[in-house]
């Protein structure tokens, strides 16, 4: 039996009263709440969406401001020069009256139809041909608005909020962790792509004149430093790649060695060798001896 069936038998046999049900729905909602908050920890991507949509919500009023006062501001001059235009010509009849009481009837009709112009709710060059009876002028004014509005202003709003929402997503441990994994994925991929190509005859390792044939062109070498890896010493890349000293590099060992000397020195690359040179210098006077 259903929730709902078992609610509607309860109210029918008298075992239920009114107030049983509503504690009855206040508590299905709370259970609703709570399966969907288990939802949101699986999908990981949804809880970033809607995290960003409430963090931006305070952006999201001060661009609303913003907007809604450049909006007022082009209303104010549209509406004056609309109202100064009935009020002094008399050629205008009442089906052009009509227009401009529909699209610029006052300040908040013309602001409705400014906002109409910008989201697609009517074709701005339909509210612009009533504009030119009133003046040339008119005309560069709205392109002006509409210029300043589509690739100015909205294209700011949008901005702030897909910076929210990388700020929301490299705060997010499990986002972070997964990003972190497809970087270092696909940077495996394109070294075995680069072993494959480089192991000209096939045996699954490289050697010194491979290595130093396929580093001699000028692509490859861009490759390799698009992998964050500085080619300028060949020789000693391919000692710290060859970690066991054999005169090969297997896939392994090429794919390890590049993770581990790509980019700049890290802390614990420095720290390790602090720490190597102190064991050093603390078994130095027993070597002396």
């Amino acid at each position: 039996m259903s929730f709902a069936n078992y609610i509607m038998a309860g109210i029918q046999t008298g075992e239920l009263s009114g107030v049983g049900v509503g504690r009855m729905l206040r508590l299905s909602r709370i259970c609703s709440l709570m399966r969907l908050s288990r939802v949101m920890r699986q999908l990981p991507s949804l809880r970033i969406i809607l995290m960003s949509i409430l963090d931006s919500m305070a952006s999201l009023a001060w661009c609303f401001l913003f907007i809604g006062f450049f909006m007022y501001v082009f209303a104010v001059f549209i509406v004056y020069g609309v109202s100064d235009h009935l009020r002094q010509s008399t050629l205008v009849d009442d089906a052009a009256r009509q227009v401009f009481v529909t699209w610029w009837g006052g300040i908040a009709r013309s602001m409705i139809t400014l906002v109409m112009t910008i989201t697609g709710g009517c074709d701005w060059s339909q509210v612009l041909h009533p504009l030119r009876e009133v003046s040339v002028l008119y005309e560069p004014f709205f392109l002006f608005y509409i210029f300043l509005m589509c690739f100015g202003v909205l294209n700011v709003v949008v901005g702030a909020f897909v910076a929210t929402t990388q700020q929301i997503a490299s705060n997010d441990p499990e986002a972070a962790a997964k990003y972190a994994a497809w970087q270092t994925e696909s940077y495996i991929h394109r070294i075995r792509g680069f072993f494959v190509q480089a192991d000209v005859d096939h045996t699954g390792t490289l050697s010194w004149a491979e290595f130093r044939k396929q580093l001699s062109k000028p692509k490859v070498r861009a490759y390799f430093q698009a992998l964050d890896l500085d080619v300028s010493q060949a020789h000693e890349l391919f000692g710290l790649l060859d970690v066991d000293g054999s005169g090969w590099i297997t896939a392994e060992e090429f794919v390890d060695g590049v993770l581990r000397l790509k980019g700049q020195a890290r802390s614990i690359d420095v720290n390790k060798i602090v720490y190597m040179c102190e064991r050093m210098f603390d078994r130095l006077p027993n070597m002396l001896e």
